[in-house]
């Protein structure tokens, strides 16, 4: 693909297999080859996010950008990331030149920014959801509409599903941080855009950086509160299990006691034999469960 026509300076192109990458660059004479490992070299990687509906798109953006007399060349693999009207109504908006390769790269750099704020909104929106479902998880133990641990594996599942896109804006952010920086070196030697721009835009970057991270960890603190709290409800169905176990070993000691066949056992002749066999029963019974409520294990 050519240049777009209102923006001289931006050569859009794309690629169907990264096989053709090599050829592309060879026909443009610029390398097009980004470094995997510290993208030292003329063309970065950009890990791009975006929300369509309800699903989270990822694909790789290379992105070749050089001083303001050189076209911006981006490469856009699987489904389109960049919408030109937009960045040319940004740069109108802005009282940039369309044919400044910074001002566009500057434009093409919040528009990115502003897809990945949308996927972390869609995010936030996700953790809000399982946060009110642990919530009135907590809430219902102990009453009469308690529920059991099955009703949080969806919530563990979409806990676990946020991991995905949280790990992927997160690298989007680092890439887009690493292009603004370089931006800005360029921007020193040139008039548009203003230094200041581009000061703002990575004051952006790292806000929106922040605010994933505090995301992700906000994921994984509500991840372990799922996990305590079904840990709380099976402790809950152990403390019943016990109880029961306190009340019926004194009645099961008695019955093998006098399931023994003795010869001798004169007290079963005695007056009153039955009922002070049952006292006694009662009063083993309540000792241990008196012992385990004073223990506060109950509560």
């Amino acid at each position: 693909m050519n240049a777009v026509k209102p923006l001289p300076a931006w050569q859009r192109l794309h690629i169907a297999a990264p096989q053709a990458l090599e050829d592309l660059g060879t026909l443009h004479g610029i390398d097009l080859i980004p470094d995997r490992f510290n993208q030292t070299g003329t063309t970065l990687r950009i890990r791009c996010t975006r929300l369509r509906q309800d699903r989270v798109l990822v694909t790789d953006l290379l992105w070749h950008q050089g001083g303001d007399d050189q076209p911006l060349f981006t490469v856009e693999s699987g489904h389109r990331v960049l919408r030109p009207a937009l960045a040319f109504e940004r740069i109108q908006a802005q009282g940039l030149s369309p044919g400044s390769s910074q001002s566009i790269a500057l434009v093409l750099l919040q528009q990115l920014l502003g897809q990945t704020g949308l996927v972390l909104d869609r995010i936030d929106q996700g953790l809000t959801v399982s946060m009110r479902s642990i919530r009135a998880f907590a809430l219902t133990a102990g009453t009469e509409n308690t529920r059991g641990a099955e009703d949080l594996a969806g919530v563990d599942g979409q806990l676990a599903a946020l991991n995905v896109p949280l790990s992927f804006v997160l690298e989007s952010l680092d890439d887009l941080l690493h292009a603004a920086l370089r931006l800005r070196r360029w921007t020193q030697r040139a008039a548009v855009p203003r230094v200041e721009d581009v000061d703002e835009l990575i004051a952006h970057v790292e806000g929106v950086q922040r605010r994933a991270r505090f995301m992700l960890e906000r994921q994984r603190f509500q991840w372990r509160g799922a996990g305590e709290t079904v840990a709380m409800s099976d402790l809950n169905v152990t403390k019943v299990f016990s109880v029961l176990w306190a009340a019926f070993i004194p009645g099961t000691a008695l019955i093998n006691w006098y399931g023994q066949n003795f010869q001798v056992m004169p007290e079963l002749s005695w007056d009153g034999s039955l009922w002070t066999q049952l006292l006694a029963v009662l009063v083993l019974t309540a000792v241990p469960v008196l012992m385990v409520k004073h223990s506060g294990a109950l509560r």
